[in-house]
């Protein structure tokens, strides 16, 4: 089940890259939540179901143009899976390109994803799904 999880992260991420929000959110449970890191300034708190994430990653695309995530590293946690990955964009306003690197725990149940937390670091990403370096 494992490697699953970590393929519906995978195809998360690829349909964020097309623009398909609705895919990106595919595999979350109605219930679930994100916890934002704040590893993109302004960008913190609780979103709750499929609707709270896409808002979240939508609010991506209003500051910044040409955004894009690259996936650096994804690693099995059994009913987890870390998320290492790159953000790019210039923003609208400023037209400065921006670089955030950001981790991302997410937690699964029965395939779906009940819960998603954003982290600044590796360390603190491992640590919440019980891994170390």
């Amino acid at each position: 089940m494992s490697e699953e999880n970590v393929e519906r992260i995978r195809r998360a991420y690829e349909a964020y890259e097309r623009g398909d929000l609705d895919a990106a959110v595919a595999d979350f449970a109605p219930d679930c939540e994100y916890i934002a890191a704040g590893t993109v300034p302004g960008r913190t708190g609780t979103y709750r179901g499929p609707e709270g994430y896409k808002e979240f990653v939508a609010w991506l695309a209003e500051e910044f143009s040409d955004s894009h995530a690259q996936v650096d590293t994804l690693i099995d946690a059994g009913d987890a899976v870390v998320l290492g990955a790159t953000l790019r964009g210039k923003g609208r306003q400023s037209g400065i390109p921006a670089t955030f690197t950001f981790w991302q725990v997410w937690r699964f149940s029965d395939g779906r994803v009940v819960h998603g937390q954003g982290f600044a670091q590796k360390t603190e990403a491992l640590e919440a799904a019980g891994l170390s370096e």
